[in-house]
């Protein structure tokens, strides 16, 4: 035990050796939401210095983030034309601001990134590692807490990595999913097919709708379901067709060499 505090001691002497302020250029605006969900802002990050092995200079990160998270900030303040504002967002990965002036309701401007060092210190004693601190910025962009990773661990998921993390966080893979999963039939607990199922749309109802047409998919048969589009309708269609003992192989092969036209 001893052991333990003196390693994490010194992994905090190094967190904080090596944590440096991150930044670049910052675009906030609510416009692309009008249509989809007004209660978030569409954030562009545009970072000018290169990460810690010498690539990703000037890279971009798009991301859409809850109105809720931010101070400084909101939709109402990017209709003052030409307002001076200082957007924050804190998390426990650390801190970000924009700070600019809104034109055409757009706040645009420079950010900073300030990661907390006792973030990866309660991440490393959870077991993840190689957090730099451009992942610790996409961290807190994505809201990735000790507490929700803590949920995901007693969830049971497996295999899971400080980059897998992030992947089931980007894809709102939550407890309530894997449940819901589960009840459907598919306890599955790996980490990336998880991520796998749920970025292509893999539902319970995909599951159920599945059985009721008389199949019994896997979890990758439902990967495949959902990314060639087996539905009920192209089921239908393809037995009223004649076509008799359909599988989803064979389902998806019609699909992939366009028989069904």
């Amino acid at each position: 035990m001893k052991r333990i505090g003196v390693l994490l001691l010194m992994a905090g002497l190094s967190v904080s050796a090596r944590a440096e302020v991150l930044s670049g250029l910052c675009m906030v605006s609510a416009t692309h939401n009008k249509v989809r969900n007004t209660d978030t802002a569409d954030v562009l990050l545009r970072r000018e210095s290169c990460g810690e092995d010498g690539h990703d200079c000037g890279t971009s990160e798009n991301s859409n983030i809850s109105w809720a998270r931010w101070t400084g900030v909101s939709q109402d303040e990017l209709g003052h034309e030409g307002a001076q504002l200082n957007g924050v967002m804190k998390g426990e990965a650390g801190e970000l601001t924009c700070s600019g002036t809104v034109h055409d309701g757009v706040l645009a401007g420079r950010y900073q990134f300030t990661p907390d060092a006792a973030f990866v210190q309660k991440m490393l004693s959870m077991g993840f590692d190689e957090i730099t601190d451009r992942k610790q910025e996409s961290m807190l962009v994505l809201d990735i807490t000790t507490a929700w990773v803590q949920q995901m661990k007693d969830a049971g998921v497996t295999d899971m990595s400080t980059g897998k993390l992030m992947g089931l966080r980007a894809l709102h893979v939550d407890v309530d999913y894997i449940h819901a999963m589960a009840a459907a039939g598919f306890p599955e607990l790996r980490a990336n097919k998880l991520t796998q199922m749920k970025a292509v749309g893999v539902t319970p109802e995909t599951a159920k709708v599945a059985r009721e047409m008389g199949f019994n998919p896997s979890e990758q048969d439902l990967v495949q379901m959902s990314v060639f589009k087996i539905d009920r309708p192209f089921v239908d269609r393809m037995r009223a067709r004649g076509l008799k003992d359909l599988t989803l192989s064979k389902l998806i092969q019609i699909k992939v060499f366009k028989l069904d036209n």
